[in-house]
């Protein structure tokens, strides 16, 4: 064998002479057993079986990426709104920045979920106001998570156009654009009047909104941000409004494939999403 070998253990012949089980036991004998990357081992399944879950009371959470915030280590916004370390260090302020991310998540989407996403007429970063106004959000700073809407997409005569806050921090941006492209994706493949004829216009918003929530979350798992994943879908499902309605029929409709491989359960391949 040769010193490149050890990545092909096990698959080796020469491997085959190794006596596994008998050597971990002498070792067991030998006092060595439960070191540090054992307990490291451990700890990560212990963390992928606790789903993640907002605490009660005065805990406070980036109201970008809703990381738990400790101490005094994060940026208070003039709006009110709290940003962790993390995502202050990730803020997207040129437009070369955005454009490269706005790029990678349409290819990584249409990669994950094997579809086609037409590219928006308009792909533009905008103020904090501008976006408030065209989404006509109200928002009111509290403790807990604050997530404000950080983009949206719109249909025009000159095609779709995609707006994304100025200085969103890029993990908030990857899930944003996500969420918008689903959108571009839903106007261009969708039957409206098949969509209102099967679930009435009363639940348009949730049918809408809800695959765009199950999608952003789905693709965070694709692109192993796990962690971001995680908190996306326990902040979805305690919401009351469209957005946490919706997820939740999607959610029970097409389970989440949490080691990212979605193949194609998933309500882009459908006639109709539920």
């Amino acid at each position: 064998m040769t010193q490149s070998d050890y990545l092909q253990y096990d698959g080796a012949s020469e491997a085959h002479a190794i006596d596994d089980r008998g050597t971990l036991a002498y070792l067991e004998t030998l006092g060595i057993t439960g070191g540090a990357l054992q307990r490291a081992r451990t700890a990560v399944g212990a963390g992928r079986a606790a789903r993640f879950e907002f605490e009660d009371g005065d805990a406070r959470y980036c109201d970008f990426c809703f990381v738990r915030l400790t101490g005094g280590e994060y940026d208070r916004l003039a709006d009110g709104r709290e940003r962790c370390v993390r995502c202050s260090r990730t803020v997207l302020s040129t437009g070369s920045e955005f454009t490269d991310v706005f790029h990678k998540v349409r290819t990584n989407l249409e990669v994950a979920f094997d579809v086609t996403v037409r590219a928006p007429a308009v792909v533009r970063m905008v103020n904090a106001k501008e976006i408030a106004r065209r989404s006509g959000e109200r928002f009111q700073p509290t403790p807990g998570v604050d997530a404000r809407v950080l983009g949206f997409a719109e249909r025009s005569r000159s095609g779709f156009r995609l707006y994304l806050e100025n200085g969103s921090p890029k993990l908030a941006a990857i899930a944003t654009l996500a969420h918008e492209l689903t959108h571009v994706w839903q106007y261009t493949h969708w039957n409206e009047r098949a969509v209102l004829a099967r679930y009435g216009k009363r639940n348009r918003l949730p049918v809408y909104e809800g695959m765009a929530t199950w999608v952003q979350i789905q693709y965070l798992f694709c692109i192993a941000e796990t962690g971001f994943a995680e908190r996306q879908e326990a902040y979805a499902l305690q919401r009351t409004d469209e957005y946490g309605v919706g997820y939740r029929w999607f959610l029970d409709a097409y389970p989440l494939r949490r080691d990212g491989d979605v193949r194609h359960a998933t309500p882009f391949h459908q006639q109709l999403p539920l």
